[in-house]
């Protein structure tokens, strides 16, 4: 066998040079070195690429050279060793490879092995084809390590790190894929996903929830269906998964640019969308007497998002923050000073009577919502509107 030719490459995520500035997924690609015969018996030879399981991004990699009036990152060695502490992984992959390159070479010294036989063992050198995919690939725990690791470097100070409220957006997935999982018998993997099944996904788990569907596991009495705008935020975490996947070089069948995978959201109103709290209800609010931390806690809640217009990131990013007050050009008024985690920005949010004096009543500091779960939130707001008085509105929960 002739001596293994092979070059560097990237799998590149888009065709726009100067989009490139994500990391890609490093290739190897092999030549030259093996026989194939054409269905003519005349003996050619062809390449295939193999994977070094690490990912660079293309500035650190090397040069942009044209070839056929196409440019393109080519290897540079020289600005690999300049940006050795970006790609100390890729170097180290660089060795395996060249070393189980010569092992391959010194294998099939006498021979003339196919493409296939070469791309085998060299995989066996690795030790790829003990592997089980089903473990790597399967997307209900490629879900739970990802949730995993971001709950891990919780205050950490990366740039990755995400709010643990946001992570919540993730942790609606694996029950989803578990129903999904159980009705089919399957282990729904990245390999097996084309759009097809993405579809039969959320048609499965909404009438497991209507209960046209069964599986032991599920229970509960059947309800409504998913609502369109519900549907199209777990769509939304799941292409973001499989986008993941994609740039940890697992290969998705779906395409991921189709902006059809995600629902239109929805224009209609609902119920939910058009509750809301007349003046006399929030006195009434304002008259409750709470018997428990929790119903406190719903009863500061109703009152601050009411007179300060708070979302409940804001209100969690406020936990502690004490009252300061504005002073300029003849204007005063109390406030808090908050940081938007949606649109990334500071503000300086008014509180009126009420909402100042639900705070100035926890020692002048914000109230801290991180101590009671979001559904217990939810659950004492509905018991504060509904149970113990009659409201104006019929539409609240």
């Amino acid at each position: 066998m002739k001596p293994i030719k092979y070059r560097y490459t990237l799998k590149a995520k888009t065709k726009e040079l100067e989009a490139r500035t994500e990391a890609e997924l490093v290739l190897a690609e092999i030549s030259g070195a093996f026989a194939y015969t054409t269905d003519n018996d005349q003996k050619t030879y062809k390449k295939f690429q193999f994977s070094l399981e690490t990912h660079i991004i293309p500035r650190h990699f090397g040069t942009i050279k044209e070839k056929r009036g196409v440019k393109n990152y080519v290897y540079n060695k020289k600005i690999v060793d300049e940006n050795n502490k970006y790609n100390k992984s890729f170097r180290t992959k660089i060795k395996d490879f060249e070393a189980n390159i010569e092992t391959t070479n010194i294998h099939f010294k006498n021979l003339e092995p196919t493409a296939n036989e070469v791309k085998t063992y060299l995989t066996s050198l690795y030790g790829r084809d003990q592997r089980k995919p089903t473990e790597t690939n399967t997307i209900l725990n490629f879900v739970n390590n990802h949730i995993s690791h971001l709950e891990s470097i919780i205050g950490k100070g990366r740039k990755d790190e995400i709010k643990n409220t946001t992570i919540n957006s993730f942790r609606n997935l694996p029950p989803i894929l578990k129903r999904y999982n159980e009705y089919t018998n399957k282990s729904l993997s990245f390999e097996n996903l084309d759009e097809k099944t993405y579809r039969e996904i959320w048609d499965v788990v909404n009438d497991i929830r209507t209960g046209n569907k069964t599986i032991p596991s599920y229970t509960l009495k059947p309800k409504a269906p998913l609502a369109q705008n519900t549907i199209k935020a777990y769509q939304t975490y799941f292409i973001k998964i499989c986008k993941l996947a994609v740039k940890k070089g697992i290969e998705v069948k779906l395409d991921l640019a189709d902006t059809n995978l995600i629902n239109e959201a929805s224009t209609g109103l609902n119920e939910k969308t058009l509750a809301y709290l007349y003046e006399s209800d929030l006195i009434k609010v304002l008259n409750y007497k709470p018997t428990s931390t929790n119903l406190k806690l719903a009863k500061d809640y109703i009152i601050i998002a009411s007179q300060t217009g708070m979302r409940l990131q804001s209100m969690l990013e406020a936990n502690g923050r004490e009252i300061e007050l504005h002073n300029e050009n003849g204007y005063n008024f109390y406030y808090i000073h908050t940081f938007q985690e949606k649109t990334k920005t500071q503000c300086l949010t008014p509180l009126f009577k009420h909402a100042l004096k639900t705070i100035r009543e926890n020692n002048n500091k914000f109230p801290n919502f991180n101590t009671i779960k979001l559904a217990n939130l939810n659950k004492n707001i509905r018991k504060i509107l509904t149970a113990r008085f009659k409201l104006s509105n019929p539409l609240i929960p």
